[in-house]
Parts: C-alpha cells; structure tokens; sequence
C-alpha cells in the first residue's frame, strides 16, 4: 500500500472523525490524492470524469424515483392507513401498540426503502399514540428507531439497489434475498416486546366496536398502500421491468393512488414533495460522485488485489472472515453513515468473499443489515439523532432504551451471516442464486 493511499485514507478518517460532512470529507480527500501522488496533478480531469461517471448509472435513477413515490405515499396519510391495518392484526394483544410500531415499520419499510423516511413519517403518530397509551416516551422512541432498520432490508430498498449497482449482482435477487432477513429482524423485535410487555405489565390496544364493515375499511384504506410492493417487486422478478422501471412504476402508481384512491394530494403538495426529494436525492448523488474518485483511487493503487491476497495467504475460514468482517462495519456503523460504507467497501470485498464461496447476494444481505444496524449506533447513527429530534427525547435515554433491541438486532444478523438459506432461499427458488 502506497504513502499515497495511506496518506488520503488518513485524510478521510480524521475528516470524519472531527465530524465535518460526509461529502466535504470524501471530496477533500479524493482531491488530495492528486497532489501528493507523484505526476498525478497533470491528471486532475479524471476527478470531474469520475465525478460524473459516477452518476452516470442508468440504476441511480431509481434512487430519487423511490424516494418521490415514498414522499407521496407518506403525504397521502398513508401512515395512518398502515397504523390502523396494524393495529387491526396486533393490537388486541398485550403491548398492543408496540407491536403496530413494528409491523406498521415493516410495512411502510416496503413502501419508502428508507429508514429515515420510515422514522420521520411514523415516528411522531407512533411515538404520540403510545405516550398517550401509557409508554414511556424514550422506549416508544427506541422501537420506533430500531424498527425502522428494516425498511432498507425488505424491498424496495435503496441500498440493495446500491450495493448491486457497485457489484454488479442481480438487484432481483437481492431483493428478493432481503424480505426474509427483514421480516427476522421485525420479529426479533416483537419478541423484546413481548418479553417486556410482560415485565412492564403494557397495555392491550384492539379496535373498539369491531364489526366486519369496519375490518373491511380498514383493510381497504391500507389495500391501495400494500399493493405497491407487490407491483415492484413482481414486475422485477417476473422480468417485466427493471429496478429503474419499477421506480417509475411506483410514481406513477402513487400519483394515482394520491389523486384517485385517497384523493388528497395537491399540486402545492407535489410541488413540495419534488423539492424535498431533490434536496434528499442531491446529497445521495454527491456522495455517489465523490466515492467514485476514491474508489477509482483505490483501483489505480490495487488495493482490492492487495487485500485479497493478503487475506488467501492467512488461509482464514470463510466464517472466520464473515465475523471479522461483521466486526468491522458495525464499528465502521459508529462513525461512518450507510450510503458511504457501502460505496467505499462494497466493491473490494465482494470479489473477495465471491472467492471464498460466499454468494454476492447472501453477501449483499449481510452488509446492508450490517450498515442499517449501524444507524443504531452512537455517535454516528443517524437513526437516534432523527429519532430524539421528532420525540423531543434525549439522545442519551433513547440509547439506554434501544440497548435490548440492538441485541436482539445483532442475533440476527449472526443468524442470517451463517445460515445462508435463510437470504438465498428465495432468490434460488426464482434462479437468481445457486
């Protein structure tokens, strides 16, 4: 490993460390590389080559697609619908809205692929309702963060979509490879709450006057809502379109259901959701055009070679790499954000694990679990900041708080890391996975 590389490495690290932004750290130190390297400033058009290459993917589109139809979805009052379905399945059992929190999570998680937009549009109805229940603020504040970690593992999910565009691996199969995954860590969750619910003595929260004309309204107010993922992801797995395409589709299909079904979106509300989904979209793509540089950086240094080399030669167990690997990007996780450890070690490690006999996909599956868990972790994550900032909760208590879903998050993840059928199982079922 060169001076070079070590010194642009350094670089980015303490830019991230002293806590300057994302996108100023990666640019700051992609751009250094050029001046420290030997004969390397004559080469200064390859940033703004990179630069916009980087973007430059016709699979990028579908990240500001996504994120508009999750925009819309949410504008529409879509959240209310998922909370009343949820609390339609779950909420006559003990703990009643703790359950709703994370169902309601794992169903709009298959809507908006986001977690941040999972805890911006639930989190304030969700927190309310369960204060008003009974709840301690900061345990509904904690359930509403950690629960929202599965929305970018059950599909649609935005950093699948990243991960198989740096990697080249089937976006079909890993999104079919996430909903199990996804669906695991909800039910880790519900068994904290279930565990707790009888510690704490939580509340019962079933729908009063329950009649089968009001099981049929609830169920037709979320209809319209829980269609959307099956229309995405049946047209990627059938073939009928691409992820981009379906990103389209899922517009499209909001547009329709805002205007038609719900009847409830304006253009004055449009004109806000684009702007929001600009401003969101910008700073993705930003950080895309940057971590292209300095990937490129670390493929003109061979550093992917190096590593892999490096780590044949240790002879180590493929489980003894999952592990140490794991290890990695959950420290990473503490002051790294999801987006930059995806673009920056997604495509060196994914050749090397692919050696060793570990399916991209399942590989795919564990460090985008790995990189959401990581939104859970102080100081960097994310998801605890946006969380204390709409429960009005100290970020201090909402960690103590989360502690015990972050175990049960972490179990998971070991689980899905060595028993591969549970993320390949599907997608081998659909031939996307051997």
């Amino acid at each position: 490993m060169s001076a070079s590389l070590l010194t642009i490495i350094g670089i980015l690290l303490l830019l991230l460390f002293l806590g300057s932004p994302v996108i100023f750290a990666i640019g700051v130190a992609g751009i250094a590389y050029f001046f420290v390297e030997p004969n390397m400033t004559s080469m200064l058009s390859i940033v703004v080559h990179k630069f916009f290459t980087g973007m430059d993917v016709f699979i990028w589109l579908s990240i500001p697609l996504f994120v508009i139809a999750g925009e819309i979805m949410s504008a529409t009052n879509m959240t209310e619908r998922l909370l009343g379905f949820s609390r339609l399945l779950v909420g006559r059992l003990r703990g009643g809205l703790a359950y709703v929190n994370v169902v309601g999570s794992m169903m709009f998680g298959g809507v908006s692929g986001s977690a941040m937009a999972d805890i911006a549009a639930l989190g304030p109805v969700e927190i309310e309702m369960m204060r008003k229940d009974g709840y301690d603020r900061d345990f509904a504040a904690a359930l509403t963060v950690s629960s929202a970690i599965q929305g970018p593992i059950i599909p649609p999910s935005i950093p699948l979509i990243m991960f198989s565009s740096l990697t080249n691996t089937s976006v079909a199969g890993l999104f079919l490879a996430g909903a199990v995954p996804g669906i695991l860590l909800g039910g880790g969750l519900m068994l904290v709450v279930f565990i707790m619910a009888r510690l704490r003595n939580f509340p019962r929260n079933p729908i009063k006057d329950l009649s089968v004309a009001i099981v049929f309204r609830i169920v037709l107010d979320a209809f319209w809502s829980l269609f959307m993922p099956v229309i995405i992801i049946g047209g990627i797995v059938s073939g009928i379109f691409t992820a981009t395409e379906a990103a389209a589709v899922a517009v499209a299909y909001a547009l329709l259901v805002g205007v038609f079904a719900y009847r409830n979106l304006t253009l004055k509300e449009l004109w806000a959701i684009l702007d929001r989904s600009a401003r969101v979209t910008t700073s993705i793509y930003l950080i895309v055009g940057f971590a292209t540089i300095i990937s490129w950086i670390m493929a003109n240094e061979r550093l992917p070679d190096t590593l892999e080399a490096f780590i044949m030669a240790q002879d180590v167990a493929p489980w003894v790499l999952l592990l140490a690997i794991n290890i990695f990007f959950l420290i990473n996780g503490l002051w790294i954000s999801d987006s930059v450890q995806l673009l920056l070690f997604a495509p060196p490690f994914t050749p090397i694990l692919a050696a060793m006999g570990v399916d991209p996909i399942h590989f795919g599956v564990i460090m985008t679990m790995n990189v959401m868990i990581g939104l859970l972790t102080p100081p960097y994550g994310m998801a605890l900041y946006l969380g204390s900032a709409v429960s009005k909760v100290p970020l201090g208590q909402i960690i103590r708080a989360s502690l015990p879903m972050l175990f049960a998050s972490l179990i998971v993840l070991m689980l899905v890391t060595y028993i591969p059928a549970i993320s390949l199982t599907l997608p081998r079922l659909f031939g996307f996975a051997n």
